[in-house]
C-alpha cells in the first residue's frame, strides 16, 4: 500500500505541538515563543489554535509559565484554552484491554 505524505498544515500542526510539548517545562518561554513564530509563519490561524489548544491541556504546575505565556503572547490563542481543558478532561484513550 502506498503511504501518503502529510500535507504542509498537517505538517506544521505536528512540528507546532512538538514544539510546545518538548519545552513544557521552560522557565523562560521567549524563545519557545520565538520558534512557534518562525515556524508558525503566515498560518497566524493555525498557531493561534496549536498554541491555545496546548496551552488548555498542559496547564499544570510545572508548565504554567509556557500555558501561560502561549495563551497571552499569541495573537488569538485565547479561545483555543477552553478547547484544549475539554480534551484534558476526556482522559486518555486507547485500545481495550482484555
Amino acid at each position: 500500500m502506498p503511504s501518503r505524505r502529510l500535507t504542509a498544515r498537517a505538517a506544521l500542526d505536528v512540528a507546532l505541538s512538538a514544539t510546545i510539548t518538548r519545552n513544557l517545562l521552560v522557565k523562560d518561554p521567549r524563545p519557545v515563543l520565538a520558534e512557534l513564530r518562525a515556524l508558525g509563519g503566515d498560518d497566524l490561524e493555525l498557531l493561534a489554535e496549536v498554541a491555545g489548544t496546548c496551552s488548555g491541556y498542559y496547564e499544570g504546575e510545572h508548565r504554567q509559565a509556557l500555558c501561560d505565556a502561549l495563551a497571552a503572547e499569541i495573537e488569538g490563542a485565547g479561545p483555543w484554552v477552553q478547547v484544549g481543558r475539554e480534551r484534558r478532561s476526556r482522559g486518555v484513550h486507547g485500545a481495550p484491554r482484555g
